[in-house]
């Protein structure tokens, strides 16, 4: 346990420990105290009064039981000189042992209760070290007795120290007693003068003088709960100080004593940090800490609230869902704390073009939810224009640089589409995916035409059938045929990936990639393909095949060397095989990219850039990749029999391809003019729909075949 002493006018931070061991008249309690050597000079002598918190007698109930006097507790000034240059984690360490009381027993908790410096080490420590910066919860204090009213050092820190006193009162008087008048001046804000004392009296204050101190709301709390006290009371009020400070404290206190004896009891404390950290845990129940705004549930009841009273007023409102575009860049890029510049900057701005009327709260990570009290079809569009632009309007300064943000916003009228705050939420969701999917900057709303399955629901139930048809052997492949001339029998073939749904309906590559890649179930696909492509090879001795390897594979280290070696335990059928990287992909990721082709190269595959013209790869990371195949991308290949500066582009890419060495092959081939001019121009394979589309099971395909595992295969 960690504790901090109070020692004259600065603190110390110690750890305590301690373990009981005998029993009987032969019990003690042992441990030992570390303290911190950066806290001060050694602490030699120095005494300790140690406490314990736990069972006495025969009863269950928990007794502070003092262990003796005062006894001594030695640290060495050697040992705490060479924790204090040995670093900010040594620290000067020491044991102690106590004999416990006749009859004790059970759980022992070792209490420090004061920790007092002599003579000139006193002053010496007060004068020559300052206190140490704690939070509030580290600022224990022990209660001083009415006898001691030694003063406290303020602590540093953003609240007010915890202050503590013990106090008398005497109804004879009508005045208050303080047994530490720092402490009380300090939570009362009373005077010097206010807090009168003598050598034979303690410090005190007059009742009235001292209630008037406290926020007038709360002088009859604590006027009722001392009233009724008669078996201890407790309650918490605020003091209202001259400089328009408050305070809260807590009283805890009883009656003893009878007649002229009678005399009421206690102990105030400062619980100013404590009543901080209630509001702020209170505020941030509420309210999202980054930007400030409502949460997704406080907003949730305000949609909740709004649309109750609606149905009685018959009002019209919309909600939006504003979600800032391409914020995942902006971590990659910049990093989460220029990201958060961004989403506080959008808040803001978003915040400028709402009325004083509407909520707006923040949502989710990117997105932000509007409630818009008056709403229209017409007004929602006026609203949306006015939003998307000022989002974008000007550049979002960062320490990092300037950055263009924008939103898409979804919205939903209320309550013609909505009559709960969970169905407006899911309908703007909806709406939002829509807007997304037309660009960046754009919003859609939301009519009884709009596709309720969101994106987030889309991928779940996208990866359910991926896997499943991944168990089911259900991923298949298509052959699409690579010939060297229009009329030559093909002996390449491209595999392109299909998948039957559970109604053995065909569902295009399109439809499953771009989610696989999200999801991160793309290695899967990419690990089938290749096993489906083995078993095809083992299968049909006399063909080459080429197949995809997405770049997320490339990239992982764990998923590529499990590549590689299934390629490394197929050794004779990968000379058959061609793996092909899009350009686009290799330009983002070129070390990962030259590290994997050199790896599969060394086993006899052939290297392959698909899509070639799409990217911007350079001289020299052409030279690095050691590229066989330069596929040239259909876009260049589609109508280039009418088209000079395909013809240019075409001509530039195969005279660069024949420097370096490689094949070419152009996709897209689709007419036979188109064809006999790439023959002309020197382009060595051809693929498209005019040589063949891709066909599942093609007549050279042996049946059974890929799904069935290869045979044995040995090494030459």
């Amino acid at each position: 346990m960690g504790t901090r002493f109070a020692n004259s006018d600065r603190f110390l931070w110690c750890s305590t420990g301690c373990v009981l061991r005998g029993a009987g008249p032969s019990a003690r309690v042992g441990g030992k105290i570390s303290i911190d050597p950066r806290a001060g000079p050694p602490l030699e002598p120095a005494r300790i009064r140690l406490g314990a918190l736990g069972h006495g007698g025969e009863g269950l109930t928990k007794t502070f039981i003092r262990i003796g006097e005062q006894f001594p507790y030695r640290l060495s000034p050697k040992a705490y000189r060479a924790g204090r240059h040995a670093g900010a984690r040594s620290k000067t360490r020491g044991r102690f042992k106590k004999n416990l009381p006749k009859g004790a027993y059970g759980l022992w908790h070792c209490e420090i209760r004061d920790f007092m410096v002599t003579g000139a080490q006193a002053t010496q420590a007060s004068s020559a070290h300052g206190a140490p910066d704690a939070s509030d919860a580290d600022r224990a204090q022990s209660v001083d007795t009415p006898s001691r009213a030694a003063s406290r050092a303020p602590i540093a820190g953003p609240t007010v120290p915890a202050l503590q006193t013990l106090f008398e009162f005497d109804p004879q008087s009508n005045r208050l007693s303080w047994s530490n008048a720092h402490a009380a001046a300090a939570m009362t804000g009373a005077s010097g003068s206010e807090m009168a004392g003598t050598d034979d009296h303690a410090p005190s204050i007059d009742l009235d003088t001292y209630l008037s101190t406290l926020l007038p709301a709360h002088v009859e709390r604590r006027t009722n709960a001392v009233a009724h006290g008669e078996h201890g009371y407790a309650c918490e009020y605020q003091f209202c100080h001259a400089d328009g400070r408050y305070l809260w404290v807590e009283e805890r206190g009883g009656w003893i004593g009878q007649g002229e004896n009678r005399r009421l009891v206690g102990v105030i404390r400062s619980i100013d940090a404590q009543k901080q950290r209630e509001e702020r845990l209170s505020w941030l129940a509420q309210h999202d800490e980054l930007t400030g705004l409502l949460n997704r549930v406080s907003l949730r009841a305000c949609l909740d609230s709004w649309l109750s009273e609606t149905g009685a007023e018959g009002r019209t409102g919309a909600y939006f869902l504003v979600g800032v575009d391409d914020l995942g860049a902006v971590n990659a890029d910049f990093g989460f704390e220029i990201a958060d510049q961004v989403i506080v900057e959008v808040a803001r701005r978003l915040q400028s073009k709402i009325s004083a009327d509407d909520y707006l709260g923040r949502v989710a990570g990117t997105k932000f939810g509007i409630l818009i009290h008056d709403a229209s079809e017409n007004s929602v569009r006026t609203i949306v224009t006015n939003i998307l632009n000022g989002v974008r309007e000007s550049i979002v300064e960062t320490h990092r640089g300037g950055i263009a943000a924008s939103v898409s916003i979804g919205t939903v009228l209320l309550p013609e589409f909505a009559s709960s705050s969970q169905q407006a939420m899911a309908s703007a969701e909806a709406a939002l995916d829509e807007a997304k999917r037309l660009g960046k900057a754009n919003w859609a709303t939301f009519s009884r035409n709009t596709d309720h399955i969101s994106m987030r629901r889309r991928n779940s139930q996208m990866s359910d059938v991926i896997l499943t048809a991944l168990n089911e052997r259900r991923i298949q492949l298509a052959f699409q045929p690579i010939v060297g001339d229009i009329d030559q029998h093909a002996s390449k073939f491209e595999c392109l990936i299909r998948m039957r749904d559970a109604q053995n309906e065909i569902v295009p590559a399109p439809e499953f990639i771009p989610a696989a890649e999200r999801l991160g179930l793309v290695h899967l696909l990419d690990r089938r393909v290749l096993e489906l492509a083995t078993n095809t090879l083992a299968e049909c001795p006399n063909i080459h095949l080429n197949v995809n390897i997405s770049m997320e594979t490339v990239k992982d280290a764990v998923w590529a060397e499990g590549y590689i070696a299934h390629l490394r335990a197929n050794e004779p059928l990968a000379k058959r095989i061609t793996v092909e990287l899009t350009e686009t992909q290799v330009v983002d990721a070129v070390d990962q990219s030259i590290e994997f082709v050199s790896e599969i190269k060394k086993l006899g595959c052939a290297f392959a850039i698909d899509d070639f013209g799409a990217g911007y790869t350079s001289f020299r990371n052409l030279k690095a990749l050691e590229i066989d195949v330069l596929k040239i991308d259909g876009s260049f290949v589609t109508g280039v029999a009418l088209s000079r500066d395909n013809q240019l582009f075409v001509r530039t890419l195969l005279d660069l391809a024949r420097n370096f060495g490689m094949k070419t092959v152009a996709e897209w081939v689709d007419n036979e003019a188109d064809a006999m001019l790439l023959k002309g121009l020197g382009v060595d394979y051809l693929q498209g729909y005019l040589l063949g589309k891709p066909e599942i099971f093609p007549v050279w395909l042996p049946e059974g075949a890929p799904n069935k595992a290869p045979f044995h295969l040995t090494r030459t």
